[in-house]
């Protein structure tokens, strides 16, 4: 069973009025999506798969501007200048919003009535590529949203679609509106932890660490957790997790073994000025 897409109402309301705008053409929009797994304790370095998740939330769209986008009856064109658009929007929104992704693409069929399909320019021209980028990500799945015509033609319907692992399409039904307080848009729109006191916690720990000569690669995954990665030797690596509601929920450590696969979970305590890991054995953590 494919997962349930949901859409935030004031998201569809912009999605509708630039349809509207550009109809009888295609139009095309940046929709920017949240994912609900359906194990909420799977290991958030796992990869996911479309089996993975229960609900994918688009939370966010931003219309391209006119001059970006090439419209006709039956394609939409964004512009080469719109890559860079894309990215100064993109990222912003991400680091405000770290569960939102661009793992999705959204354009309209207004020539179809009530149900539609993606085309073969849809499937290798966009959700191709972008399951590959994706798959990069740790996401092993892409989305289409095709906007159509609703049967009195006065609005509008979004069928929804994955590709998965394999590049085989899936259809996921329609969208379903719902308000923008529902759980799963608020969950979506989480504010970043870069944006709460646990930014002054994450800085001073990093800043401790790099003190004592240990440098951590910070990145954010999907739904919203944060991982730091200190190199201990040349085969070892301490991994710690930070999960979105720090430091309410405690962050995750553990000892990975790059040539054997062995993951260790340690039993530490975070400290902003990190002396749960300068206190670890000598040998666990030292710098490299």
């Amino acid at each position: 069973m494919g997962p349930r897409v949901v859409v935030a109402r004031s998201c569809w309301n912009a999605i509708t009025t630039e349809l509207d705008r550009v109809a009888p053409l295609e139009g095309v929009l940046l929709p920017l999506v949240a994912l609900d797994l359906r194990d909420s304790h799977a290991n958030p370095c796992s990869p996911v798969g479309l089996l993975d998740v229960a609900t994918v939330v688009l939370a966010e769209a931003r219309c391209l501007p006119p001059r970006l986008q090439h419209n006709s009856a039956a394609r939409v064109l964004a512009l080469p200048q719109a890559d860079a658009w894309a990215d100064g929007v993109v990222v912003p929104l991400v680091r405000r919003h770290p569960r939102l992704r661009a793992a999705a693409y959204l354009h309209s069929h207004p020539f179809a009535t009530e149900q539609t399909w993606p085309s073969g320019g849809d499937v290798h021209g966009h959700m191709v590529p972008l399951l590959r980028r994706n798959v990069d990500a740790g996401l092993q799945v892409s989305f289409s949203f095709i906007a159509c015509r609703s049967r009195d033609q006065r609005g509008w319907l979004l069928p929804c679609f994955a590709m998965d692992a394999r590049e085989r399409v899936v259809e996921l039904g329609n969208a379903e509106v719902v308000a923008d307080n529902d759980d799963a848009v608020v969950r979506a729109r989480h504010l970043s932890l870069q944006r709460t006191p646990a930014r002054f916690l994450l800085r001073r720990w990093r800043q401790q660490l790099r003190r004592h000569g240990l440098t951590p690669r910070v990145d954010e995954l999907f739904d919203g957790w944060v991982r730091a990665k200190i190199r201990v030797d040349g085969q070892r690596v301490l991994v710690v997790l930070f999960p979105m509601d720090f430091p309410s929920t405690a962050p995750r450590y553990h000892l990975v073994n790059s040539r054997t696969g062995q993951v260790q979970r340690l039993d530490v305590s975070f400290r902003c000025d990190a002396t749960e890991v300068l206190s670890l054995p000598r040998g666990v953590v030292e710098a490299a």
